[in-house]
């Protein structure tokens, strides 16, 4: 799967926000917060393909996490995402 490419992260303040940049111009109709956990991982796996076992990864690696509550919490993160359209199955 990838990212919607369409898409960028931005971050103000302390918060991350998830826009359209389509045409150079952000369009803030859908916005979307993230939680600085999953715009770290948007930033991990911007511009490439992934699947939730690299996210899995992704999170053990930097968290003290089992690999069974980072694999529900990343279930869960791509349901939320793929009904977003923030992600694509290729």
């Amino acid at each position: 799967m990838r990212l919607n490419s369409e898409l960028k992260l931005r971050k103000l303040g302390s918060h991350y926000m998830i826009v359209d940049s389509c045409a150079g111009r952000a369009n803030i109709a859908n916005v979307y917060v993230l939680n600085a956990t999953a715009a770290w991982l948007w930033e991990q796996v911007e511009q490439k393909e992934f699947d939730s076992e690299a996210l899995v990864s992704l999170i053990c690696s930097c968290y003290d996490v089992t690999e069974e509550r980072a694999a529900a919490d990343i279930d869960r993160l791509l349901s939320i995402w793929q009904k977003a359209g923030l992600i694509h199955n290729d």
